[in-house]
């Protein structure tokens, strides 16, 4: 098959030229353009070739999707079938030509003279109308990015060789570009070698007495890392559900792949079982801690498991209940062992200052941004209802009669089911579940055995455990009814903003949803859809899937992408400080570099960042890693200027 035509202006996603017309294998193109939805399927006629007769054909429809400004990345949907074309038999005496023995259904003669025999897959559709309905099928999917996209032209090509088989389609469906985070793990070691090097730190913690047991504990999924660790609500415990995160799976956590946090009862919570963990589809990990009374210290871990599918995974995989049973082995990481990777835990969970594990190092954090209700980024919040009461500029208690809407978590019931299971927890129950508040509280209740106050709540600012960075829930919510928005200049979002990005921090969306509409509609209408679709582009995996599901506002506006038109030394620091803020042990290869001090960066270093800056995006080496966020080619450009001019 040709490669996909070259659009008008290289590197964005606007204007392509039609052939007109079409040179072969270009079949036809430009057919049904639109702006709009369509009204329903469409269909239109091709012509084959006449001089081209194949045992194995591939007849692809393309579809060019047009931003309405820039835009990037994949501009085309693709999608084909199978064929075979037959060499014209002779005439009949009525000098009609028959339909040949492939031209099954919409096979028969046509004005070539040959005959087109589809060879999808029995178990995956019919092969009646396939050769006319995949046009069809592929215009009906326009809508579903018709917020980002406009004008979508039709191409039809043939090529030789095969499009699909009837194999099922699992072809290689990756974690991420380049699925880096195998090479991360591979560099630090994998299997029982490295399980036992976590084990040989000696920690004591809930975590490390029921996984560094011998023999090692069976772990098939997550219900039996659940019952290990004694956590979640099969094993008397709580459960909490995000629909909006910024821990390590920030990036692809939304209302349509929200995260689960599981966890013991925290009132009256026994100081020697505080144990957590946290799990969102789409990447073969759970996040653990758990608190060692001895060392008065929580220990953070990674698990990364080996799902079903092996190395070989379709989206089904990844995206369903799939990845969370059927695991094939298990390795165990603890956070020094991920130190110098995009895993590290303490550039987020040592906020103070990581020290290296060295005697008087700052403790480890639990983290819960919006530690206070209400909780709206949490399973639980279903909006706000009048009257509520709020602060107006005068510093006076008013009396607010607006309305917020929210659903929480209701749309797993869409994902699942409502007798499913999501994150190795009954849907029903997450969907129930006070989610900001028993989170908040067990973090509350742990924070305060670790300072010694035993069974009661530890608060900011008098706990050195709790959550340093609260967000100003209320206050955003409140300029909202009070305002009509809530990111507005001045405000308790833009403020608070103002100080994280600073830091290099992301920030909690000023809004409950940060689901691009479009996505929400279509995918939340038809899950299954979207996790059974497959494409043939490089961008096909689960991290740029999943991350394509928030909104393009929010994405920026929670610090994923940077502002547009910053400075060069502003991006550097909003976008690097989080792991480059010369915090870092000194002994760790990310404290060479210090985003927060530019002026201190020599020529070598400048050329050293550059070069991470601008590697691949599926190089395990990039800056920033992907999770944390994505520097725009423009962005990349004033930043190579200004690195270049060090001295």
């Amino acid at each position: 098959l040709p490669p996909d035509p070259a659009t008008t202006l290289p590197g964005t996603c606007m204007g392509l030229d039609v052939q007109d017309p079409p040179v072969y294998p270009v079949l036809a193109d430009g057919m049904l353009p639109h702006t709009d939805p369509l009204g329903g399927p469409q269909s239109f006629q091709v012509t084959l070739p006449r001089d081209v007769t194949c045992a194995g054909c591939t007849l692809q429809v393309l579809e060019f999707m047009q931003a309405d400004v820039g835009g990037s990345g994949s501009c085309f949907y693709h999608h084909c079938a199978n064929l075979s074309i037959g060499a014209a038999p002779p005439p009949t005496d009525g000098g009609v030509t028959p339909a040949t023995d492939g031209g099954t259904g919409d096979g028969g003669g046509n004005d070539g003279g040959g005959g087109c025999a589809c060879a999808a897959a029995p178990a995956r559709t019919s092969r009646l109308g396939w050769c006319a309905l995949v046009a069809a099928l592929l215009v009906a999917g326009a809508r579903r990015r018709r917020a980002l996209l406009g004008v979508a032209p039709i191409a039809v090509a043939l090529g030789a060789g095969g499009c699909g088989d009837g194999t099922a389609p699992a072809s290689r469906f990756a974690v991420s570009p380049g699925d880096v985070e195998h090479a991360w793990l591979d560099r630090v070691g994998t299997g029982p070698a490295q399980t036992a090097v976590a084990c040989g730190r000696g920690a004591g913690d809930p975590v490390a007495r029921a996984l560094c047991a011998t023999p090692a504990p069976a772990l098939g999924g997550l219900a039996d890392l659940y019952r290990v660790l004694g956590v979640g609500p099969d094993s008397g415990g709580l459960a909490a559900v995000a629909t909006h995160s910024l821990g390590l799976a920030a990036r692809t956590v939304s209302a349509l792949n929200p995260r689960v946090v599981v966890f013991p009862r925290y009132s009256p919570l026994d100081a020697d079982r505080i144990a957590a963990a946290a799990f969102s589809r789409g990447e073969p990990f759970v996040e653990l801690v758990g608190y060692d009374a001895a060392a008065n210290d929580f220990n953070l871990y990674l698990l990364a498991f080996q799902p079903a599918c092996g190395a070989d995974c379709a989206a089904a995989d990844l995206l369903t209940a799939r990845l969370e049973s059927g695991w094939q082995g298990w390795t165990l990481y603890a956070d020094r062992d991920l130190e110098d990777t995009p895993l590290d835990c303490s550039s987020c969970h040592r906020p103070d200052g990581a020290g290296g594990g060295a005697v008087g190092a700052a403790p480890r954090r639990l983290l819960m941004r919006q530690i206070d209700g209400p909780w709206m980024h949490w399973g639980d919040f279903h909006g706000v209802t009048p009257p509520t009461v709020c602060t107006d500029a005068s510093g006076a208690n008013v009396q607010v009669d607006g309305t917020i809407a929210a659903d929480g978590a209701e749309l797993l019931v869409q994902v699942d089911g409502p007798d499913g299971r999501h994150g190795g927890v009954a849907v029903a129950d997450l969907v129930a579940a006070p989610s900001g508040y028993d989170l908040s509280s067990f973090i509350y209740y742990a924070a305060g055995q670790a300072r010694g106050t035993g069974d009661v709540p530890c608060v900011a600012p008098d706990c050195a455990f709790s959550e340093p960075d609260p967000f100003p829930s209320q206050q955003i919510l409140c300029d909202r009814l009070l305002t009509g928005r809530a990111d507005g200049a001045g405000g308790a979002w833009a403020s608070y903003r103002a100080g994280m990005r600073a830091r290099g921090l992301p920030v909690p969306y000023f809004d409950p949803d940060i689901l691009d509409g479009t996505a929400r509609a279509v995918v939340g209408a038809d899950f299954a859809t979207f996790v059974a679709s497959r494409t043939a582009a490089p961008g096909d995996d689960a991290f740029t899937r999943l991350s394509g599901l928030i909104a393009p506002d929010a994405v920026r506006a929670i610090g994923f992408i940077p502002d547009d038109g910053a400075a060069a030394d502003v991006l550097l620091q909003t976008m690097c400080a989080r792991c480059h803020d010369g915090r870092a042990d000194a002994r760790l290869a990310r404290s060479r570099f210090d985003a927060t001090a530019l002026d201190r960066l020599d020529a070598a270093g400048a050329a050293e960042v550059a070069r991470r800056l601008s590697l691949p995006r599926a190089s395990p080496d990039r800056m920033p890693p992907l999770r944390s966020g994505e520097l725009p080619d423009a962005a990349l450009a004033r930043i190579s200027d200004f690195l270049s001019a060090r001295p």
